[in-house]
């Protein structure tokens, strides 16, 4: 066949050069083109922390990749139409390619057309941004919809409520985009339903004949009308009953390979629906005969029973199910005593396929042989190297991204602390109450008290996230006790879940009446952070807990605390309270400022700061290795009081800033404490700078309860002298219990922090005064600061565990921790023991005041029986028997033998 090309006449062929009106279309094109370019990228690397139009004061390197101009087009189209922002380069790209291919002026321009279109992209995009400010969440500090959005729903908002709102910008979109596109609803409506028709008719139908192949019947090929009489007409001969002949075979068919017909017509939408003229069914035109697996005699063609069949070629007759094979395979059907051999690719077996077999065996079982024998003669070696792939699949399957796990190749930070960008952006999640609800609970409270026969005046309102407080003017005479006793009633006739009474506000005289919000809201970690308050604050263990009921964020200094004790049920809000704190930290002060010691009993809370360069020890999990490092830190604080009494300073910050004037005159300072038997060295080393020191406990009940009574006096001796030497506890009890939380604690740590508790009892041991029982939870606290005896109602931040993970990664990667091995494994023998310190067992337990007279006894007599030390030293028998015990683990004296007598194993002492 031959092909010639047709030459289109010079009058069609397109003009090379352009004209005038032409070239200033293309020029604009590519104007536009470079401009949405540079707005995208400006879009895609945009950083809320580059100078912009709404970041201001900021003086640093810029992050957008297209330049501080980038950053303030990002910026300014983010704070306009939120992220309407990102369709806005492609929609210019789109523009000015129709509007390029617009060349000739054959078409006449309709201005109503170009009305219409305008109009509706103006609506389009309204409404989109009303609609992305209502159902998304903001990002970073931009609302979702930008001021357009805002401005539209604050203006619908009030009359039609979200719901409503919401119907009308959809409907109003759906006009917009008729407007803009031309595109009929009513066609979209009518083309939906007819691909939904077809698609369900297709599923039917592919169900049905599904069914009938499972259920093994017979593969039925629909056939025309000339089919049936060829069959009915001519005489079946020999060689077609030959054809049918059942054979074995060795390729056994999957049942999702036999395409079945079905015999009936399908049934849908109440209708059967027939076969046509020529076997299709009326859901399916034009069958793929590529895939066909039927068996049609053709009808101008006769029967040629010895002729090979190719795929796509159609075969003589209706094979039986048991003897169609894989249409990808190439197949051969032969004659009569004919042997030749067929080789399937994908077979590793090569097989016969004949309709006569004259062995006694069938090809399924000369198949089954030939594997068997296969698998006999494999090479051990292969079969070691299968194992092996195996089990590395068996790891691979470890490495799962759920899976905590170090990452060694984090790129380090450029910002010396982390920024704001690693935390969750505030949104909004409620709705405040308006004046009008303000004003009606105002009067619905007043009526209430009325109905207790107290008269008072609501004065005040002030609401929060999360409670408003009510402040009430008493009539005179009407006592706060009433009102106190009547917080139940109150919540229960004004249909809240709990009331607080505030019984003195400082600096007013009036009462306060606190009631939680309809709809609470989260006050996110990202906006106290980010306050003022915490941005201003100058020492390095500034920690925030939340905002107060004005709003505002409370940010407090440890420093100042000097330590805090934290309490809360379970689900009250505790741990989360802890994080943050602890967060806040890491984006205050640096390792070489602050460095902490967590004890984490539940190994679960505090694990997650494993591997941070601010840890001076590993996470402790095990109580006695607590003890251990509680008793550190009260000799790493007799240790800093001696350097600073050397000094002649009073507190820390004093000696940093003496050791650092000191090194900026080239003057370092040696330390005054060493001694020539403490190192090899042979000069002193100098002074450096000392950080902060905080030590965090996750549950100090299970520490009490492990460690016991010794835990008690090394957290005494720290909250009363630590301060100065720049050690500060966070302890923090879901049990505040007299038994955990003494007298001898609450003394000396001022500074406490309650959420939710279960009784008034529990409030008044963390608090000495009721009210931590009326909390609402999950995050609702009173924090008592020190040196004030009125708790304030703080709502507190919070911070999730995706969040920690990307702060803590981000000081991972900026180094990593140095340990100090003698804090959880120092020596605990009679050298290392601290000033007024008893001395203790291999167990923990308190040595006897006789252990060393003992031993002196046991070692010179060489007798170590309980009644010699009995009569010896005038003691009762179980003194006696615990001396004992406590020499025989101490590997003084060995077990009792059999006949209950001891061995003294330490040597006798030296003789003078």
């Amino acid at each position: 066949m031959e092909f010639s090309l047709r030459r289109e006449p010079k009058s069609a062929q397109p003009k090379v050069r352009l004209d005038g009106a032409q070239r200033l279309k293309e020029c604009g094109f590519i104007l536009v083109l470079a401009a949405a370019v540079f707005v995208m990228v400006a879009l895609l690397s945009f950083n809320p922390a580059d100078p912009s139009w709404s970041q201001t004061a900021w003086h640093g390197d810029v992050h957008n990749a297209a330049g501080s101009l980038g950053a303030w087009v990002a910026d300014s189209l983010f704070f306009s139409f939120g992220i309407l922002a990102y369709p806005l380069p492609p929609a210019a790209m789109l523009g000015g390619w129709v509007f390029l291919r617009r060349r000739g002026d054959d078409e006449p321009l309709n201005y109503t057309i170009l009305a219409a279109r305008i109009l509706g992209l103006f609506v389009l995009f309204l409404t989109s941004c009303s609609l992305a400010d209502l159902n998304f969440d903001d990002f970073w500090h931009f609302s979702s919809g930008g001021v357009m959005g805002d401005v539209t729903n604050s203006l619908a908002l009030p009359l039609l409520n979200v719901l409503g709102t919401t119907l009308v910008m959809l409907f109003c979109w759906a006009a917009g985009f008729t407007l803009f596109t031309g595109i009929s609803w009513l066609s979209i409506v009518d083309n939906l339903g007819s691909v939904t028709l077809r698609a369900t008719t297709w599923l039917v139908n592919r169900l049905r004949g599904d069914k009938v192949t499972e259920l093994g019947k017979p593969a039925v090929q629909t056939v025309t009308e000339s089919d049936k009489v060829t069959d009915a007409a001519e005489p079946m001969e020999l060689s077609d009953l030959r054809r049918f002949t059942p054979s074995p075979s060795v390729q056994e068919v999957p049942e999702d390979r036999v395409s079945a017909a079905p015999s009936t017509p399908i049934i849908f939408g109440g209708q059967a629906l027939p076969a046509d003229d020529d076997g299709k069914t009326l859901d399916d035109p034009e069958p793929n005969l590529g895939q066909w697996q039927g068996v049609v005699e053709p009808e101008d063609e006769p029967t040629q029973p010895n002729v090979p069949l190719s795929d796509d070629a159609p075969e003589d007759e209706t094979l039986p199910p048991w003897q169609e094979t894989d249409a990808s395979s190439d197949g051969s059907v032969g004659s009569e005593g004919s042997d030749e051999s067929e080789e399937v690719a994908s077979e590793p077996v090569s097989h016969e396929t004949t309709y006569g077999n004259q062995d006694g065996l069938s090809e399924l079982e000369r198949a089954e042989q030939a594997a068997g024998a296969a698998e006999d003669d494999e090479d051990p070696f292969q079969e070691t190297i299968r194992k092996a792939q195996q089990a590395q699949q068996q790891a691979a399957g470890l490495d799962h991204p759920f899976l905590v796990k170090d990452e060694p190749n984090l790129p380090k930070p450029a910002e010396p602390f982390p920024t704001l960008d690693l935390l969750d952006p505030a949104r909004k999640t409620a709705s405040q109450a308006t004046r009008e609800e303000l004003e009606q609970i105002a009067r619905l409270v007043e009526a209430r008290l009325e109905d207790y026969k107290i008269q008072a005046r609501v004065v005040g309102v002030y609401p929060g996230p999360v409670i408003t407080r009510f402040e009430l003017d008493l009539a005179p005479g009407v006592k706060v006790s009433r009102i106190s006793g009547l917080s139940k009633d109150l919540a229960r006739s004004l249909s809240t879940t709990a009331v607080r009474v505030v019984e003195v506000i400082p600096g007013k005289p009036y009462i306060g009446l606190e009631l939680p919000n309809e709809n609470r809201e989260t006050v996110f970690m990202s906006e106290v952070v980010g306050s003022e308050r915490f941005k201003n604050s100058k020492s390095p263990i500034s920690v925030v807990l939340g905002k107060d009921i004005a709003g505002e964020a409370i940010v407090t200094d440890l420093g100042k605390a000097p330590h805090l004790l934290v309490a809360g049920t379970t689900g009250s809000g505790k741990s989360v309270g802890v994080n943050v704190m602890i967060v806040s930290m890491l984006y205050k002060a640096a390792p070489e400022d602050v460095r902490f010691i967590m004890i984490d009993p539940k190994m679960l809370e505090l694990s997650v700061y494993e591997g941070i360069p601010h840890l001076l020890t590993e996470v402790v999990t095990d109580m006695k290795d607590a003890g251990n490092a509680l008793r550190w830190c009260v000799g790493e604080m007799e240790r800093r009081y001696k350097l600073m009494s050397a000094l002649g300073v009073r507190n820390l910050k004093g000696f940093n800033e003496k050791v650092k004037a000191a090194e900026a005159a080239n003057n370092p300072i040696p330390d005054p404490l060493w001694k020539p038997s403490d190192s090899m060295d042979e000069t002193a080393p100098t002074l450096e700078k000392l950080p902060y020191i905080v030590v965090v406990v996750d549950e100090f009940s299970d520490l009490m309860m492990v460690v016991g009574k010794k835990v008690e006096e090394l957290i005494a001796r720290l909250a009363q002298k630590a301060r100065a030497a720049g050690i500060h506890l966070v302890l923090a009890t879901q049990r505040p219990s007299v038994d955990v939380i003494t007298g001898l604690i609450k003394a000396n740590i001022p500074t406490r922090m309650a959420f939710t508790v279960s009784t008034k009892t529990d409030s008044r041991t963390i608090l000495d005064q009721g009210g931590a029982e009326s909390l609402l939870g999950m995050g609702d606290m009173l924090f008592m600061p020190n040196g004030s005896n009125h708790p304030i109602r703080v709502h507190g931040a919070f911070v999730s565990d995706e969040e920690v993970h990307r702060v803590v990664n981000n000081w991972k990667a900026r180094g990593k921790p140095q340990y100090l091995e003698e804090i959880t494994h120092g020596d605990q023998g009679s050298d290392s023991l601290l000033p007024g310190e008893t001395p203790t067992g291999a167990d923990g337990e308190e040595l006897d005041q006789l252990f060393d007279q003992v031993v002196e006894f046991v070692t010179e007599s060489r007798r170590g029986s309980v009644s010699g030390v009995q009569r010896r030293f005038k003691i009762g028998y179980n003194r006696a028997a615990r001396i004992v015990e406590q020499l025989e683990a101490h590997g003084v004296v060995s077990s009792p033998g059999h006949n209950g007598n001891r061995e003294v194993l330490a040597p006798p002492p030296p003789k003078a």
